[in-house]
């Protein structure tokens, strides 16, 4: 069966019936995004032109056409845009899949009956031989899935953050990550790093964006995990993502309920968890770190056991005099917080990705659909797709079958932790919230307040942050007059 027929039959009831066929050559226009950028990776778009060729090597009918990457996010939009007016949209294109699925059918077509179909680059009984969706992690698919139960798009990475370990120091003093079943065993083992004046784990801390945020991220979450699905807005909810992360109005309502609130017992697990962490864990002037890049720094030149980093670090550290591995934060037991519900910890990383790929809803009208899916799929294809991984090794793979870099191989496994409940203070809920949030918090974290200071003048946060947001919402925000 040739490769128009094939696919013809694999999407049997699909929209894409009604197109024409294939011509002598059929030319597919592909944005790639940073998979195709010559003048500033040429290697990594090396491979990505070695795969071109080899698809066009196996069909000599088919032309695909790669636009170069547009560095900068909003020029690419406002092209996009542009080439949607002008209906000369790619066939493959990029975009954040929360855009995407606002869009959907206008102009993005729904991929469900592909994804159903066998990937004909799967190898015979490997992931992706019966069905193209089965080489996609599920809670990447359940991430990126549309309230109407589509898929437009499928992605191949992530960025993701987590812990990089000094596997030299940790094994000469006898500490193996690993074992960590629980938040308890964590804090032990700072302790004891501690009391042979190694330093555990780099963290900075600054009035603006900063490493602390995802370590409050968490810690929140599973200080308040069992409450949180109860704040959702019904306007909000995806059936297909029972958990997920909270928006800002719907934090904001939280508040103004008084389901947030200081005088929850929630909170003073919330605060006694960031203490234990803050004086048993932390590197020491945690709070005078200024930035990222000397944080890295410390952990290159051996000054921190671990360090909280981001995928896109991984790169970086392949090289350094030492054994890298990774690891991550370990669930809270009951006994940590009697609010936590998931037996386990929450990734901060994701779903930022270079790879979000899907197709025009033009495609149908031009024919193309079919051509481009077989191009994706083959793209796709772990066998294909590893030497692109391999190649930007700073995010991480979400493909069943593709390794990771070395220095990050636990990476892939926080990649598929559920999400955390609430993102960083600076976007709960209003810049100042976020700058006092810092600023409090790091005042307790260093002794300088005590937890009952801390909440009076936390909690005036909190109810200044949700007014003001209520002013400027107002007529979208009914509820903020009830």
């Amino acid at each position: 069966m040739n490769l128009s027929a094939r696919l013809m039959a694999a999407t049997a009831g699909a929209v894409l019936l009604a197109a024409t066929p294939v011509s002598a050559q059929t030319v597919i226009s592909a944005y790639v995004n940073q998979y195709y950028a010559p003048e500033t990776n040429p290697e990594l778009s090396a491979v990505t032109e070695e795969l071109v060729a080899e698809y066009e090597a196996e069909h000599p009918d088919v032309d695909i056409q790669l636009i170069p990457h547009i560095a900068d996010v909003n020029a690419y939009q406002a092209w996009l845009t542009t080439r949607f007016t002008a209906g000369d949209e790619p066939d493959i294109a990029w975009q954040q899949f929360y855009q995407r699925n606002s869009e959907r059918g206008d102009n993005w077509l729904a991929l469900n009956a592909y994804l159903d179909a066998p990937n004909p680059y799967a190898g015979a009984g490997e992931p992706g031989s019966e069905r193209w969706i089965d080489i996609f992690f599920e809670n990447v698919l359940a991430q990126i899935r549309a309230g109407d139960g589509n898929w437009y798009q499928v992605n191949t990475n992530w960025v993701e953050t987590g812990f990089y370990v000094n596997e030299d120091m940790l094994s000469e003093n006898g500490v193996d990550i690993s074992r960590w079943q629980d938040w308890g065993d964590m804090i032990d083992t700072c302790r004891q790093l501690r009391e042979k004046g190694i330093q555990p784990i780099g963290v900075f801390m600054t009035p603006e964006w900063s490493t602390y945020q995802w370590l409050d991220d968490i810690i929140v979450t599973g200080a308040f995990a069992d409450v949180m699905q109860s704040w959702y807005l019904e306007k909000y909810n995806n059936e297909y993502l029972p958990w997920r992360q909270l928006n800002p109005e719907e934090f904001a309502k939280a508040v103004k309920e008084g389901k947030f609130s200081v005088e929850d017992p929630r909170f003073d697990t919330y605060l006694q968890l960031t203490k234990d962490m803050a004086d048993n864990c932390l590197v020491e002037g945690f709070a005078g770190i200024p930035e990222y890049d000397t944080l890295f720094n410390m952990f290159y030149n051996e000054q921190v056991a671990m360090v909280w980093l981001g995928s896109w670090s991984a790169p970086s550290l392949e090289d350094v005099p030492f054994s890298v591995g990774s690891g991550y934060m370990p669930p809270f037991s009951r006994e940590d917080s009697p609010y936590a519900i998931h037996d386990t910890s929450y990734r901060v990383g994701g779903p930022s990705s270079s790879g979000q790929f899907g197709l025009t809803a033009r495609t149908a009208e031009r024919g193309t659909a079919e051509i481009a899916i077989d191009f994706l799929q083959f793209f796709t294809a772990p066998q294909n797709y590893a030497r692109i991984a391999a190649a930007d090794s700073g995010y991480i793979p979400v493909i069943e079958g593709v390794e990771p870099p070395a220095v990050a191989t636990a990476f892939q496994e926080i990649a598929q932790l559920p999400e955390r409940g609430l993102t960083d203070p600076i976007g709960r809920l209003n810049q100042q919230f976020g700058t006092e949030h810092n600023r409090l918090m790091q005042s307790f974290m260093l002794g300088e307040i005590d937890a009952e200071q801390l909440k009076g003048q936390y909690q005036r946060a909190l109810d200044r942050a949700v007014e003001d947001m209520c002013f400027e919402n107002e007529a979208e925000w009914t509820w903020c007059a009830e």
